[in-house]
């Protein structure tokens, strides 16, 4: 009787563990998720408010003087000039699962379909799954919209980096790629790998205005 009563109560104590460990509101490290790289800096409190984790809704206004408009065009700027990886993404699905803060935690299931600057780390999956801060819903109208990604590495802080998205729009695009030329040209960047299976390429080529029919960039 006694054996039996113990038996229960090591099986209570192992779904205790099962329930605890279950994904809520942290996500598993899983095989090929966006991590940095070896020898990634350290992550500095300078870029909270550029890599928050969140994401811009509406196009910028790259040529707009309103005061909103201006901090946007800086934000901009700083993301770019600070990003050890740009990129386009598909949001494939838009989800929410526990609670952070009282409120669900969202999150974004993305594919990476073009690098813009860097380079992904070798064994990434294109798929990847992205958090956002702030708890509240996200529009339905997100998911199929072709977005540029900015990440930050942070070892060592969640799941290892910080990120920003905003809407490709074609003249983010072609400012994003006018200004990686001329750092380029100005010897303030290093070569981008070769074209390989994530269709990574050179930022001034790889910034292609999106095509017509999805808003997105014409896929290989």
């Amino acid at each position: 009787m006694r054996t039996g009563r113990r038996r229960l109560a090591a099986l209570a104590l192992v779904l205790t563990a099962l329930v605890v460990a279950s994904p809520g509101c942290a996500r598993k490290h899983m095989r090929g998720d966006l991590a940095p790289p070896a020898g990634a800096a350290a992550w500095d409190s300078l870029h909270d408010v550029t890599f928050d984790d969140h994401y811009t809704q509406t196009p910028l206004e790259l040529s707009g003087r309103a005061p909103g408009d201006v901090i946007d065009q800086q934000r901009l700027a700083q993301r770019l000039g600070f990003a050890d990886l740009v990129a386009l993404v598909t949001v494939d699905q838009v989800w929410s699962r526990g609670l952070h803060d009282g409120a669900p935690s969202q999150h974004l299931d993305v594919t990476i379909d073009r690098v813009l600057l860097g380079a992904v780390p070798r064994g990434t999956r294109n798929d990847q799954v992205l958090a956002l801060r702030g708890g509240e819903a996200l529009p339905a109208g997100l998911t199929g919209r072709v977005m540029v990604m900015f990440v930050r590495w942070a070892p060592g802080d969640g799941p290892g980096y910080h990120h920003h998205l905003m809407p490709a729009d074609d003249n983010v695009l072609a400012w994003i790629s006018a200004m990686v030329r001329h750092a380029r040209a100005l010897g303030k960047l290093d070569a981008v790998e070769k074209p390989g299976k994530r269709r990574r390429g050179k930022a001034a080529g790889a910034a292609k205005r999106p095509s017509a029919d999805r808003g997105g960039p014409p896929r290989d």
